[in-house]
C-alpha cells in the first residue's frame, strides 16, 4: 500500500496552519504524519498537538523544504515513512515553490512508496491582486500548480474582494479541479482526494509512456464553424520539446480542410513542464508551474475530423519512449542557443584536468570521481554568459542556473572505476558547492543528468 501525500501550501498568512488542524481533527482514526518547514511562520509543532496521538510532526527549521533543504526533506520523508503513517501532509513555508516539491517527491527513492494526494493552495482573497509585484507573482505561481484552491478567510472579505478573486480564478488555466471558500481552514476530507478520472485515477491507457493511443483521453466539441477538442496526459509521460515544437509548427503551416485557429498546451518535455501557445499566428512557449498532468486545447476553423487525427499523430510522435529515455542515460547533450549540440561520454568527463578524484573532499556525502563543469565548458569553447536548464533522465528540469554558478560546479561521473551508478544519482549527477554566488542552491544539484540547455539571457 501507498501512502497518500498531501501538499497544503499557500502564501503567507493565508491560514495553511489553521487548515492542517482542522485536517487532523476530522482523521483522528487515522495515523497522520506532518512535515512542516517553519520558515519564520507560527506552525505546527509536537505541544500544539500534546494528547492528540496518533499525530506525528517533524520539523524542518530554518529554510525551504524545496530550495535549500532538499536533502533533510528527503530524510525526512524517508523517516517518516519508516514509522508507518496513513497518510502524510506536508506544510511549507508561504514562500516555497510547491511545484519543486512535487518533482522531489516523484524522484526521491521512496517515491514507489508513496502517492501524491491533489495539492492544495490556499489564498487570502482579499490579498489577491494586492500584493507587491514580487509576492503576487508567487501567489500566481502557486496557484499555479493548485489542484484544490481554496479561498479561506472570506469571513473578512467584502463583496468587493470576492468579486476580484472570482475574476482572478476564472483567468486561471487550467483551471484548478475545485475551488473551495471557507473561513478557518475548513476544508472537506473528500476534496483532499482525487476525482474519478484525475491525477493517479486517470484511465491506465493515459500513462503509458511512448504510445501513440496516450491521446485518447480526449473530448470535443463543434460550434459555428470551428471545431475544438481537449487532450490529457500522465504526468508520467515525457514528451520531446523539439518534436513538440516540430508539431507545432506543422498544425500552423497548415492542416488539411481546417486552419488552426488557437493552440494552447502544458507538456512535460525533458526540460521540464512547458506551456505551448498559438494565437492569432504566434506561437510562444515558457517554463509551467502546472504539475497534475500534461494537457492541450486545440480550436481549428473548418471541418476538424482530419486536423485532429493529424495533430494526434503528430503529438503522439512527440511522446519519448522508455528505449529512447534509457538511451539518453549514458551522454550528456549540451544544446546551445545557435541549435548546435555537443555530445560528452563519461570518458570525455574522465580525461579532463584538474578533476577530482573523490567529491567527499568538497561534498561529504557524496563519492565518486567528478569532472570540473569549467574545464568541460574550456574543452568545447561553450559560451561564458547566459544561463542553463539541467535536465534529468527522468524528466526533471532544474529552474535556469546562471552559466557564473554552473561552471563553478563538478559532475560526478565514476564510483570506483565504473559509472556511477543509478541509485547514485548517476550515471552523471552535478553538484555545485553551497557557497557558489548566484548559485540556486541545492535546486541545481541534479541527479541523473542527460541534458544541459544553455540559454542566452
Amino acid at each position: 500500500m501507498t501512502v497518500p501525500v498531501h501538499i497544503v501550501t499557500g502564501f503567507l498568512g493565508t491560514g495553511k496552519t489553521t487548515a492542517i488542524r482542522a485536517q487532523l481533527a476530522a482523521r483522528k482514526t487515522e495515523k497522520v504524519a506532518v512535515i512542516v518547514n517553519d520558515f519564520g511562520e507560527a506552525s505546527l509543532d509536537e505541544a500544539t498537538l500534546a494528547g492528540d496521538a496518533p499525530f506525528e510532526i517533524t520539523n524542518i527549521p530554518g529554510g525551504c523544504v524545496c530550495c535549500t533543504a532538499p536533502e533533510g526533506f528527503v530524510d525526512a520523508v524517508a523517516a517518516v515513512l519508516e514509522s508507518g503513517p496513513d497518510r502524510l501532509i506536508i506544510e511549507p513555508t508561504g514562500l516555497a515553490r510547491p511545484q519543486d516539491i512535487i518533482d522531489t517527491l516523484r524522484r526521491c527513492p521512496q517515491k514507489d512508496q508513496i502517492a501524491l494526494a491533489p495539492v492544495v493552495v490556499l489564498v487570502d482573497p482579499a490579498r489577491v491582486g494586492r500584493e507587491d509585484a514580487d509576492a503576487q507573482e508567487l501567489v500566481e505561481l502557486q496557484a499555479g500548480v493548485a489542484d484544490v484552491l481554496v479561498a479561506n478567510r472570506t469571513d473578512l472579505c467584502s463583496t468587493a474582494d470576492m468579486e476580484r478573486f472570482e475574476t482572478w480564478v476564472a483567468a486561471l488555466w487550467p483551471q484548478p479541479l475545485a475551488v473551495h471558500k471557507t473561513s478557518f481552514g475548513r476544508i472537506p476530507p473528500e476534496l483532499m482526494e482525487w476525482p474519478e478520472g484525475e491525477g493517479t485515477r486517470l484511465p491506465d491507457e493515459a500513462a503509458n509512456v511512448g504510445h501513440a493511443h496516450a491521446h485518447d483521453h480526449a473530448h470535443g466539441d463543434s460550434v459555428d464553424g470551428f471545431d475544438a477538442r481537449s487532450y490529457k496526459w500522465s504526468a508520467e509521460v515525457v514528451f520531446s520539446g523539439e518534436r513538440l515544437s516540430r508539431a507545432i509548427l506543422r498544425m500552423q503551416e497548415g492542416l488539411a480542410g481546417a486552419d488552426l485557429a488557437r493552440f494552447k498546451g502544458i507538456f512535460r518535455t525533458q526540460e521540464g513542464f512547458t506551456l505551448f501557445e498559438v494565437a492569432g499566428g504566434t506561437a510562444h512557449q515558457e517554463r509551467s508551474a502546472h504539475r497534475r498532468d500534461s494537457r492541450a486545447d486545440l480550436i481549428v476553423r473548418g471541418d476538424g475530423a482530419v486536423a485532429f487525427e493529424r495533430i494526434e499523430n503528430w503529438i503522439a510522435g512527440a511522446t519519448l519512449t522508455s528505449d529512447e529515455v534509457e538511451a539518453a542515460t549514458h551522454q550528456i547533450e549540451i544544446a546551445l542557443p545557435d541549435g548546435r549540440v555537443r555530445i560528452v561520454q563519461q570518458t570525455d568527463l574522465a580525461a579532463l584536468p584538474d578533476g577530482l578524484d573523490d567529491v567527499a573532499t568538497l561534498f561529504p556525502k557524496r563519492a565518486g570521481a567528478a569532472a570540473r563543469v569549467e574545464a568541460l565548458w574550456q574543452s568545447v569553447d561553450l559560451p561564458g554568459d547566459g544561463s542553463a536548464v539541467i535536465c534529468a533522465w527522468d524528466g526533471f528540469a532544474s529552474e535556469p542556473v546562471p552559466l557564473a554558478a554552473l561552471r563553478q560546479g563538478y559532475l560526478i561521473h565514476a564510483l570506483a572505476g565504473e559509472p556511477l551508478p543509478k541509485d547514485k544519482g548517476g550515471p552523471f549527477r552535478l553538484m555545485i558547492p553551497d557557497e557558489v554566488a548566484d548559485a540556486p542552491s541545492s535546486c541545481a544539484n541534479v541527479k541523473g543528468v542527460v541534458r544541459i540547455v544553455v540559454k542566452n539571457d
